[in-house]
C-alpha cells in the first residue's frame, strides 16, 4: 500500500523546511562560516578524555539527568546558582528547544530581534508559535522602543541573543534589565558568544524568575563536535523546563568531555583573549574600506555589510576559504576569527581586494 506520508503531517511541520544552512558547493582547506574555535583541544587533554574513556563502561546508561555535569557547571560559573538551576542538552539548540516546547503552545506569539540567530523562527514555527521580530537597525534597541512592541503584540517568550548572532552586538544589559522588570513572559538571553565579551546577565537569573540564559560549549571551549549546551535559570523556571527533558539526553563521553574542559578555565581564558585580540585586528582592517559598513563586534566574528562584500567572499572561496553570506539588501558577510597566521590571509587577500586584484 502507497500512502501519502504528507497528509498525515502535522500543518507546522508541513510548512517548514529541513534546516540546510547556507548553500555552498564548494571545496575548503579553510572554513571560517561557522564561528567555531580555530584551537583544538591541547594533546594531553585529548589523551586524558582517551583514558577516561577506556574505564568508562558504554554498555550502561549515562546518568539519568547528568547531574554531576550540571553541578560541575555551577561550579565553573561560580555566580551562587546550584546544581539544580542548570540543565544540559544536545548543544545550545536543544535547550532553546526545551524553553519553546515547555511555553509555546500553538498561536503564541515569540518576538527576537532581526537579523539574529535562524532557529529562534525554526522552534517557534515549529511548535505553532507566531514568530515576530523588531530590526537592530538604528540604535533600535531602547527600551522604549521594545516595550511598545511588547505592549502591541503581546509575546509570551522573548529570544534576545548578546552578543547578537550574526552582527555581534552586544545589548545593552541596562535595558534587558528593565524590560525584566514589567515583562510577564519569558525573556531567554542567548549568551553562546558572552565569554567574548567578557559580559554576562548569569548574575541575575536569581533576581528575575522568567530571565533564562543559555550557553554552549560550541564557541569559546572549542568544542563544537561534542554538542554541548546548558540553561541557567530560577529554580521556579528550571524546575518546569526540566519536566520537557528527555531521560538520558546527554551521554556519557559528552559528559565527561565537558567535566574535563570546566578544569582549565586558565586555558579557555587565554584562547579568548587571543581570539579578541584577532577579533580587534580585523575590525580595523575592515574599517579601511569606505564602501563597507563594519559593525562593531563583541563575539568571535565580524559582519560586514556592502554592495561589493560578494566579490571579497568569491576571493576567499577561490583561495579555499569559506565565510559566511546573507542574502539581503545591502549584502552582507560574516568572518570567524581564526589564527593569527589564518587571519593574516585574509588581511592580504583584503589588501588585493581593495587594489582592484580580482583574478575572476
Amino acid at each position: 500500500m502507497e500512502i501519502d506520508i504528507k497528509k498525515l503531517v502535522r500543518p507546522e511541520v508541513a510548512k517548514i523546511d529541513t534546516y540546510k544552512g547556507e548553500k555552498d558547493t564548494g571545496s575548503y582547506r579553510l572554513d571560517l562560516s561557522g564561528n567555531e574555535s580555530p584551537y583544538d583541544l591541547p594533546e594531553h587533554i585529548k589523551e586524558e578524555i582517551t583514558d577516561k574513556i577506556m574505564q568508562n563502561p558504554l554498555n550502561y546508561y549515562p546518568t539519568l539527568y547528568t547531574e554531576s555535569l550540571r553541578c560541575s557547571i555551577a561550579e565553573y560559573l561560580d555566580i551562587n546558582v546550584d546544581c539544580d538551576q542548570v540543565l544540559v542538552g544536545n548543544g545550545s539548540d536543544d535547550v532553546l528547544d526545551m524553553l519553546i516546547d515547555t511555553f509555546i503552545e500553538p498561536g503564541d506569539r515569540v518576538l527576537a530581534a532581526a537579523p539574529t540567530f535562524s532557529m529562534y523562527r525554526f522552534f517557534s514555527e515549529l511548535a505553532g508559535g507566531i514568530y515576530e521580530n523588531f530590526s537592530l537597525a538604528d540604535q533600535e534597541f531602547t527600551y522604549h522602543n521594545i516595550k511598545e512592541i511588547i505592549d502591541r503584540l503581546k509575546p509570551k517568550l522573548i529570544f534576545l541573543c548578546s552578543p547578537n548572532n550574526p552582527t555581534g552586538e552586544l545589548l545593552s544589559q541596562e535595558t534587558i534589565l528593565k524590560l525584566a522588570e514589567v515583562y510577564e513572559g519569558i525573556l531567554v538571553i542567548d549568551e553562546a558568544y558572552a565569554e567574548f565579551a567578557k559580559s554576562t546577565l548569569l548574575t541575575h537569573v536569581n533576581e528575575y524568575t522568567n530571565l533564562a540564559v543559555t550557553r554552549t560549549f560550541s564557541k569559546a571551549f572549542g568544542l563544537a563536535g561534542i554538542r554541548l549546551g546548558y540553561l541557567v535559570g530560577s529554580r521556579a523556571l528550571i524546575s518546569q523546563v526540566g519536566k520537557v527533558l528527555k531521560p538520558y539526553n546527554i551521554n556519557s563521553i559528552t559528559s565527561l568531555i565537558g567535566k574535563i574542559i570546566l578544569r582549565e578555565g586558565d586555558l579557555i581564558e587565554k584562547r579568548v583573549d587571543k581570539i579578541i585580540k584577532e577579533r580587534e585586528k580585523m575590525f580595523a582592517l575592515f574599517k579601511e574600506y569606505d564602501n563597507w559598513k563594519v559593525f562593531p563586534s563583541s563575539a568571535n566574528f565580524v559582519y560586514i555589510e556592502g554592495a561589493d562584500t560578494m566579490q571579497f567572499k568569491r576571493m576567499l572561496n577561490r583561495v579555499g576559504i569559506k565565510i559566511r553570506s546573507f542574502d539581503r539588501q545591502p549584502p552582507a558577510i560574516r568572518i570567524t576569527v581564526g589564527k593569527p597566521a589564518e587571519n593574516d590571509e585574509i588581511a592580504e587577500i583584503f589588501k588585493q581586494f581593495k587594489e582592484g586584484k580580482d583574478d575572476e
